[in-house]
Parts: structure tokens; C-alpha cells; sequence
């Protein structure tokens, strides 16, 4: 191997060779595969193996594209460097150890949380430190030489490298120059845009006593200018159930959609309901949604948005997909951030994929809609919403290492790692080390302040456009998280120990001509339909189980006396896994239920979404834990063989619930569980 000048080898004897090699990697991905499909579930595996062999065999065959651009890529960096002469293949061979460990190093610092899985991979050889070391960096600096090299070899004159230089400049400086956005004029009606982040706790605002005094500026300086919620809470801490009863103003016993897995006939149910998109949308609104696989939900679920921008519903054959890119390494690694048509073609299904969330294209998406609405002159109806505060935490640069310890090497360095096997069989682990559990939250603030950054540049470009005091701005969540506090793990929707934190979430509403307020008042997800169309002067639909908070927002009420109700979600465990707050006596009592290789079966008539078993719907449904909630106690009933489990807090003294005041003949308990009883049973 040499730089010095010489013959080149003819690029077809290159590209053979590179195509051979990188075909061995495609097979060694191949094996990764079916093994992974194996160690899932017997029945799942079945599926993948039995009737969606032939949507197995296409995924990896979907994979293949990005190998045969891979050894073009190669086969042409390779040219400039590799002599003519024997041995060729092993020559080209080595050739591409140097080079992938060149061209790795800025693959993994734009794309770090791939850096984890490599070191884990490689546990005899210490990576992090390597890292601190700034070698990521050095090998970037072999591939500019890698790259330069072989572009100055490919021009065969001086002019043409002149030619390149230039074109490249102009690029650049294109990049930089943006068309001015179109200017908004007054329309007699007020926009709605709302703003929301997956898995957003309450407690993560500055304004709400955030320990980190830099986490949210923007939000903190939107939150100066808004009606500020503080005793918001959503019915479901799971993303399709929370968002249906946003929408249709229902609670989840009413509107019928009580897991992430509903059936056909469910989803038909609730596309037949009127919602708050379908009713602005009668009356000359333009609405649409821009989010990514958080906001699969939309794909799932028609709720009436003229223009839906999300990911695909993860279906059978889209898990199948993401498990295919996931056991082929290299392809997102390379080819994942890449922009447009050309990353979606060459890593199919890349839009499920937590590491890829991408909140300035999102962003983008939005404002064209936000756009053309303002060239027709018609008012609309946005919904923005973003996936890094949801797990795996996955935050962009810099984000994903601003609160960390760069010195930490314990589990989920760079985002929580989900293993599928464990997570239907056995759930999260109950326990973590005190330095693993502040690191998963320290990636988590990281992803808010992720999220922090989105919402400046949007309120920005709101305002740019002439549009921020023509449009009601709601910021918000469709629940919260957990993060390990007693009782809980990590995730969302399993049970309502430790706190509100996976039931309570910020709630800010921007209305032009209203005064910034605190509203410490209970509120409900069920509520903001009817709100939004108070505030619009439209008619609110009679039957509905929100109520407009319009006495609050205009202060002729303080309080309107609302009780809170919610329900757990869907678990992909076992439930008695989720039970980690009980004593071993009422562990014994809990109605259990089978996790999600039991319960959840594949519908080849409903686009191969994976649904609740019909004969087990109502069972998954009974043994839901269930709250209720005043502005000074908290109700729990968990499901028992014999009677329920109760847990009863008083919160205004125990803002944590750790002192349980269930069975001691307190008259609340009994009012609480009427009401709970009522509110669950309602059809």
C-alpha cells in the first residue's frame, strides 16, 4: 500500500473484490438475524419463521442496496490507494480494516449512541477510554485524508479540481442562505399549535423547580407568557390511549381505546367519533401532525388530520424491518442520517428507529404545512410531536452527553438499552446501582434540554412568520416517566406508586390577549378539546367527559373541582412484575396477567398489527391498577383475588405517597372508590 503515484487497479477488478467482501458482512448480519429472531419469543419467532417467512426473507433483502453503496463507496476510496499486482482481494481487504477504522471514528461521533453497542462488542478493549483520548476525532482526520486523496485522484486535471473547489464553496454558501418564510396576515379565526414532547415529567420545567437552573430556558421564558397548569394529568401514561382522549374529549372507558394493541373493529369505533381536528377541519381549518415513531399512534388511528407526517404503525412486518437494520450494524451506522430519499431507501424502516429521530426534519415538515396555510389563508390546527424524551433517551448531540459523567461506563452509557426478550418476559430491572440509576437520568435531562431546543426554534419561527399572537401555542406531553423512584423502575403506565410523576405533565397555554397565570387547579387530557373550541368560539359537542376550563383561563372560577382518573397501561410483562411496591402478602393477592408473548397475537386483516387476543381483552382490561385523584388525595386499586389493593394518600402532606392510609375508616376511601368505580365502568 502506498500514496505514491502508479497505475491504478481498473475500478470493475475493485468493485468485485469490495462487493465480495462487504457480502461477507451481509451474510455475518444474516446469522445475527435468524439468532435474534430465535431468542425473542418461541411464538413470535414461529411467526417470522412460518407465514412472514417470505416478509423475513425480503427485510434482509432490503439490507442489501446499502452493502452494494457501501463497496461502491469503498471501491472508490480503495483506487487511490491499493497497487495493481497478486493477491489483490487480501490486499483490498486490508485495505478496508484502515479504512473503516478511519471513517468509524466521525460515524460514531455524529451518530454516538452506535459507540455503546461497538465497545460492549469489543469489552477486552477499552473504548471509552479511547474516546476521552480524542481518538474518534484523530481517526476523522485519516478519513478527510482518506477522502481527499481519492476525490483529488478521481479529477483528472487541474481545472476540474479547481472546478470542484468552487462548486463545493457555492454548495456551502447555499446551505447558509434561506428563503425569507411567508408573512401571516390577521384572519378573523386564531390558530392552534400544539407542542409536545413523549414521556415529559412534570417536574422537568425550570419554572417547576427543576434541579438543573439550565435545562429549559425556552420553555421556562414561554412558560413567563402563559397560563401555566400545574395539577395536569392525562388518563392513560401511554401515547394512543392519551392522545385519543385529547382528541375526542372521552375518557378511555368511553371512546373504547384501552391499550396500545386495539382491534379493528375498536379503531373503526373511534375513527366514527367526532375530534377536535375533524370538527376545526369542517369549519376551514387546515390541520396536520408532524411527529416521528412516537407518533406512530396517528398512523394507527384515523383522528381526522388532513395532513398526517408520521412513522409507519409498527406492525408485525415493521418490527420484523426494525429487528433486520438492527442486526445489520453498519448500514444505519453509515447510511441513517442521511437526508431525504437517499437514508430512507438504503435503511428501510430507519423512521422506527429510536436513534434516528430527527427533530429538525420534523420541524421542517410542520412549517411547510404551517406554510401553505398561510397561502390559502386559512387557519390551522398543528401538532408537533417529538420522541427523545421517551425511551431509549436517545438525545441529539450534544445534548445526549450535556449532563452526563464523561467517566461513567456502567449500563446504558449512551441510552437505555431495551433488550425485546427481556422486556416481554421479565420487564426493566427492579434495581440498578445508585451511579447507573442517576445516569439514566441524567440522559433524560439531557433529552429534555433536547426537547428545550425544539421549542425554541419553533416559537421562533412562529414568530418570524408574523404567527406567534395569531395562534394559541399549547405545550405539553401525553404522559410522563418514571425514573426509578420508590416503587417504580423506568418507563411509564405500570402502576401509580412513587408520586404523579407518570400521570402528571406540564401543561402551558399561550392564549394572545390572556395574561400569564398559575392555574394550580386539577385539569384533565380529557379537558383541552373542549377548551381549544371555547377559546375558538366553536360549538362544543354535547356527551363529552372534559369540561372547558374557560372559567379558570378568564378567572371567574379558581377551582372547578375536577377529579382525576386514570388507568395503567398495556404491560409487556407479567404483571406481577410491575408489582415491586407491594409487600410479598399482596404480591400473593394480585390478579396477574401474562406479558406480551401471551396476550398479543398478529391480525393479517387489520394491516398485520399486532392486537389484543379477543378471548383475552377484557382480562388485560380487569386487571388494570386504577386511580383517582383530588387536589389533596390520591386513591389506588390494584386488582386483588379476593378484594382490591388499596393505597391511600393524603398528598399535600405526602407529596411522595410513602405513608399508605388505606383500611383506616377514613370516609374518603370509600367516596374515592364509588367514584373510581363509577368512572371505570362508564360506557
Amino acid at each position: 500500500m502506498s500514496v505514491a503515484p502508479h497505475t491504478p487497479v481498473p475500478f470493475r477488478a475493485l468493485l468485485l473484490r469490495q462487493w465480495g467482501v462487504f457480502g461477507l458482512v451481509f451474510l455475518g448480519s444474516l446469522v445475527a438475524f435468524v439468532r435474534g429472531a430465535e431468542a425473542i419469543t418461541a411464538r413470535f419467532a414461529a411467526l417470522a419463521a412460518g407465514p412472514y417467512l417470505m416478509t423475513s426473507v425480503v427485510t434482509q433483502l432490503r439490507m442489501l442496496p446499502a452493502y452494494l453503496v457501501l463497496g461502491l463507496v469503498f471501491a472508490w476510496l480503495a483506487r487511490a490507494w491499493v497497487k495493481p499486482g497478486p493477491r489483490l482481494f487480501l490486499r483490498v481487504l486490508l485495505f478496508d480494516v484502515i479504512a473503516f477504522l478511519c471513517v468509524i471514528g466521525p460515524a460514531l461521533v455524529i451518530s454516538p449512541g452506535y459507540f455503546d453497542a461497538f465497545a460492549r462488542k469489543l469489552s477486552g478493549l477499552n473504548l471509552f477510554a479511547l474516546q476521552r483520548l480524542g481518538v474518534l476525532h484523530l481517526l476523522g482526520v485519516g478519513a478527510l485524508v482518506l477522502f481527499a486523496r481519492a476525490t483529488w485522484h478521481s479529477l483528472p486535471t487541474a481545472r476540474w479540481r479547481i472546478g470542484f473547489a468552487v462548486i463545493s464553496l457555492l454548495c456551502v454558501a447555499g446551505c447558509w442562505i434561506e428563503p425569507a418564510p411567508p408573512k401571516a396576515t390577521p384572519l378573523g379565526k386564531k390558530n392552534v399549535l400544539i407542542i409536545a414532547a413523549d414521556s415529559w415529567r412534570f417536574d422537568r420545567l425550570g419554572v417547576h423547580g427543576a434541579t438543573r437552573n439550565d435545562l429549559t430556558p425556552q420553555l421556562d421564558a414561554f412558560a413567563k407568557q402563559s397560563i401555566d397548569f400545574t395539577g395536569h394529568h392525562v388518563s392513560t401514561a401511554s401515547t394512543l390511549e392519551s392522545w385519543v382522549t385529547f382528541f375526542t374529549g372521552l375518557f378511555p372507558p368511553r371512546h373504547g381505546i384501552r391499550s396500545m394493541y386495539p382491534s379493528k373493529d375498536e379503531v373503526r369505533a373511534v375513527e366514527g367519533r367526532a375530534t377536535l381536528p375533524k370538527l376545526l377541519r369542517a369549519n376551514g381549518y387546515s390541520t396536520f401532525v408532524s411527529s416521528d415513531w412516537a407518533g406512530n399512534c396517528f398512523d394507527l388511528v384515523d383522528l381526522g388530520f388532513e395532513h398526517t407526517r408520521v412513522s409507519p404503525v409498527q406492525n408485525f412486518e415493521a418490527l420484523l424491518q426494525e429487528a433486520s437494520v438492527r442486526a445489520h450494524p453498519l448500514v444505519p451506522l453509515f447510511f441513517a442520517r442521511l437526508p431525504g430519499f437517499a437514508g430512507e431507501a438504503l435503511v428501510p424502516g430507519r423512521e422506527s428507529l429510536a436513534s434516528t429521530g430527527r427533530p429538525a426534519v420534523l420541524v421542517e415538515q410542520l412549517f411547510d404545512d404551517i406554510d401553505q396555510s398561510v397561502k390559502d389563508k386559512r387557519p390551522f390546527l398543528g401538532l408537533l410531536f417529538v420522541s427523545p424524551t421517551h425511551l431509549p433517551y436517545n438525545a441529539r448531540s450534544p445534548f445526549n452527553a450535556k449532563y452526563v459523567d464523561p467517566n461513567y461506563v456502567g449500563v446504558n452509557r449512551y441510552h437505555v438499552e431495551i433488550d425485546a426478550h427481556q422486556l416481554i418476559t421479565t420487564g426493566f430491572a427492579p434495581t440498578l446501582p445508585p451511579a447507573a440509576i442517576q445516569h439514566v437520568r441524567d440522559l433524560y435531562d439531557g433529552a429534555v434540554s433536547d426537547f428545550d431546543d425544539t421549542v425554541g426554534v419553533v416559537l421562533k419561527s412562529l414568530e418570524a412568520r408574523g404567527l406567534l399572537d395569531e395562534t394559541i401555542v399549547i405545550i405539553t406531553s401525553d404522559h410522563g416517566e418514571d425514573l426509578y423512584e420508590p416503587g417504580s423502575t423506568v418507563g411509564h403506565g405500570t402502576n401509580f406508586f412513587g408520586g404523579d410523576q407518570s400521570t402528571r405533565v406540564p401543561l402551558l397555554m399561550r392564549v394572545p390577549g390572556v395574561a400569564p397565570k398559575t392555574i394550580s387547579a386539577m385539569t384533565r387530557t380529557a379537558d383541552l378539546t373542549p377548551t381549544v373550541l371555547s377559546l375558538l368560539a366553536e360549538r362544543v359537542p354535547e356527551g363529552l367527559d372534559g369540561v372547558p376550563l374557560n372559567p379558570l383561563v378568564d378567572g371567574s372560577a379558581s377551582d372547578l373541582d375536577l377529579m382525576v382518573f386514570a388507568e395503567t397501561c398495556y404491560l409487556f410483562f407479567p404483571k406481577a412484575n410491575a408489582m415491586i411496591g407491594l409487600s410479598e402478602a399482596e404480591r400473593a393477592q394480585v390478579v396477574d396477567l401474562a406479558g406480551a408473548a401471551d396476550t398479543l397475537e398478529v391480525d393479517s386483516t387489520f394491516r398485520h398489527n399486532l392486537v389484543l387476543r379477543p378471548e383475552l381483552r377484557q382480562r388485560v382490561i380487569d386487571a388494570k391498577d386504577r386511580m383517582v385523584r383530588t387536589a389533596k388525595w390520591k386513591l389506588i386499586e390494584i386488582p386483588g383475588k379476593e378484594r382490591p389493593i388499596r393505597r391511600l394518600f393524603d398528598v399535600t402532606r405526602d407529596p411522595l405517597q410513602q405513608q399508605n392510609l388505606a383500611g383506616q375508616g377514613l370516609a374518603i376511601e370509600d367516596e374515592l372508590s364509588a367514584a373510581l368505580h363509577d368512572w371505570s365502568t362508564q360506557r
